[in-house]
């Protein structure tokens, strides 16, 4: 029975290793040397293959590919975390109550950063722009926690601290090397492969102390496994090489019938009639079946997320930024290398001795304050060779290649913008540009499904912080800066139009202040909220005043209403009373108005014959004066002796 297990799990071994190493041989064959290459240079480390020729002795590499890079993984970091909510989850549409969804959200991201997931996704940045693809794995870990608690004692007034243990589930986002990740080359996702391994090298007793807790089987562990091997560096061989163990861990389809006994050991063929399951498969050392099992999550899925930095149609390998910059970088290193050893020897050229001139055994070399004998003028005993000049063209040479990094990469020289706030806004929303195909690459293919997939994690295994009941959540990514600051400058220029006083600034402040990303933006948001919240008692005495004051105004109504029927009564009761007067009283109705308006007329009369008797008593004055004048010619002539008659009446 023993034996039929063994060729049972042999089968399927062979079954895996059959098809994990066409995978490996595809990746090795057409993409890891290319790895190798972007790796080297994003580290800067010089290689034997980047001479360009025998005498070449400089072995600079420009920092120009390393620049764009790290620009590139800035910028998708600050896009993706610049705001602090870096992902939401809203709650189905049939559903009216959202508050499941955000406590579900708040949660979530509080676990996911205690876990290290921002690290974990920069890294997984990081390998995409230098291989042209990120990858990362959702792994749940059941921890034993500790801390601290303070118990009292009995009959004193002093606790006694001790420790107490509780267990909790982890789920951790571990960022994988395309090195270590199999795919089947036909696929062009996770979702539609056949399946994808992992593969890893790992200690011993981490096999060991999986055997002796149940997750493994008990299998041999000869030989070891060279990392080398494994496509690491020399910095990635470990100094006891005996002590590594090489596991795969495959997640993916396999034919039902292997999970069966009395299997045929070489049969690892399958034909359409085999019914194929969700299953994990680990393997060690490429021989031995650890672990077989059917796939555990509640939603059947594989623990794998990745997306492509830049896609390449139908395929699973994308491009990064190394590749973009791969050619224009190694023409701008074999520039300025073959520029450095010019400058080399035009600086400190080669010389030209007599050797007749020199002492015997003299071994002539030059450096700096050595003494040369010679025999006879040294001037004509030693002399420099001409070099000729270091081409200056090989500057402009160098700026061009450095210019076509940056356009073929999409990096800025963060040397030329302005520190100003235009210059800042500029060179962001230029960024926001460039990588706004990446960004909706990581969050369609990557971020949306990590989110799905960590989210069921933790309401399938932590039940009890995650009382959960309905499962219809849409989580998806806020986009960081790419719709902040288009959303920021929209609700500025909105703010301003609109008056303080208007209900819709406190509306267009609470929303800015919920897009900031100021370290205390939560308390300002919770202070606006606060004042904008209606409190119940003013609500109810306002509500109390409204009605007062429409009562009020009712009765105003009322009352005028009243008056003007009162009124109208009158009138008519005079209309009345008019028309039943007699002939004589009609009379004297009339002469009464008559003496009324004559008595008007002389109060007009009055008043225009006052005017008058005012307007002549001004006119006096200027009567008298003519009189005064006309009597002093009227001396003058007489004293002249003038006969003419004068008449001096005045009227």
């Amino acid at each position: 029975m023993h034996d039929k297990k063994e060729q049972q799990y042999q089968a399927l071994a062979s079954w895996l290793n059959y098809r994990l190493d066409s995978w490996r041989n595809h990746r090795e064959q057409n993409y890891t040397s290319k790895w190798d290459e972007y790796y080297r240079l994003w580290r800067g480390i010089w290689d034997t293959s980047d001479r360009t020729r025998t005498s070449e002795r400089s072995r600079i590499i420009a920092p120009a590919l390393q620049q764009a890079i790290e620009s590139s993984v800035a910028e998708l970091e600050e896009a993706t975390f610049g705001r602090g909510k870096w992902f939401d989850i809203q709650d189905d549409m049939l559903d009216q109550d959202n508050s499941e969804a955000e406590y579900i959200r708040n949660l979530l991201q509080e676990d996911l950063e205690k876990t290290g997931c921002k690290d974990a996704i920069a890294e997984v940045f990081l390998n995409g722009a230098i291989y042209g693809t990120g990858i990362a794995k959702i792994v749940v870990n059941q921890n034993i926690e500790r801390a601290p608690i303070e118990q009292p004692v009995e009959g004193s007034m002093s606790g006694m601290r001790s420790i107490v243990e509780f267990s909790s589930i982890d789920v951790k986002v571990e960022p994988i090397s395309p090195n270590e990740f199999l795919i089947d080359p036909a696929a062009n996702s996770i979702n539609e492969a056949l399946g994808v391994a992992h593969e890893v090298i790992k200690p011993r007793y981490h096999v060991v102390e999986g055997m002796q807790s149940g997750i493994y089987r008990d299998v041999p562990l000869d030989g070891d496994y060279d990392t080398v091997q494994m496509g690491y560096d020399a910095e990635g061989r470990q100094a006891d090489e005996s002590d590594n163990v090489k596991i795969t861990e495959y997640w993916g389809l396999i034919p039902k019938r292997f999970m069966k006994k009395n299997v045929n050991k070489d049969d690892f063929q399958y034909t359409k009639k085999d019914e194929l399951i969700e299953a994990v498969v680990t393997i060690v050392n490429d021989e031995y079946i650890l672990r077989v099992e059917e796939n555990a999550f509640m939603m059947v899925d594989r623990p794998f997320v990745s997306y492509q930095h830049d896609i390449v149609p139908n395929k699973f390998w994308g491009r990064g930024v190394a590749e973009k910059g791969y050619n224009p970088q190694k023409a701008l290193d074999a520039e300025m290398r073959a520029r450095i050893d010019s400058l080399a020897m035009t600086t400190t050229p080669m010389m030209a001795a007599d050797a007749t001139r020199l002492p015997r055994g003299t071994k002539f070399e030059i450096r700096t304050g050595k003494t040369v004998l010679t025999n006879g003028n040294p001037r004509e005993a030693i002399m420099p060779l001409d070099m000729g000049q270091t081409d200056p063209s090989t500057f402009n040479q160098v700026a061009s290649l450095q210019n076509m990094i940056q356009m073929g990469t999409g990096s800025a020289d963060m040397g030329q913008t302005q520190d100003t706030a235009s210059g800042m806004s500029m060179m962001q929303s230029a960024s926001i540009k460039r990588q706004k195909r990446t960004l909706m690459n990581f969050q369609n293919t990557f971020l949306i499904p990590l989110i799905n997939k960590a989210m069921y994690r933790k309401i399938q295994f932590d039940v009890d912080r995650y009382p959960v009941s309905d499962y219809k959540f849409v989580p998806y990514s806020t986009m960081g800066i790419m719709a902040k600051e288009l959303e920021m400058q929209q609700m500025v220029q909105m703010l301003q139009a609109i008056p303080k006083d208007s209900p819709a600034f406190n509306v267009i402040l609470l929303a800015m202040m919920q897009n900031s990303s100021i370290h205390n933006r939560d308390q300002i948001v919770f202070a606006l909220n606060q004042g904008q919240a209606v409190n119940p008692e003013m609500e109810q005495m306002e509500q109390m005043g409204m009605q007062l004051t429409m009562q009020q105004a009712q009765a105003n109504i009322a009352k005028t209403q009243a008056e003007a029927q009162e009124e109208q009564a009158k009138a008519q009761l005079h209309m009345a009373n008019a028309s039943q007067l007699q002939p004589d009283e009609i009379t004297l109705a009339e002469r009464q108005l008559k003496l009324q308006a004559a008595s008007v007329n002389m109060e007009q009369t009055k008043i225009n014959m006052a005017n008058q008797v005012s307007e002549t008593a001004r006119n006096i004055p200027e009567v008298e004066h003519l009189k005064s004048e006309t009597i002093l010619n009227l001396a003058k002539a007489k004293q002249a002796g003038r006969t003419t008659n004068i008449n001096t009446t005045v009227q």
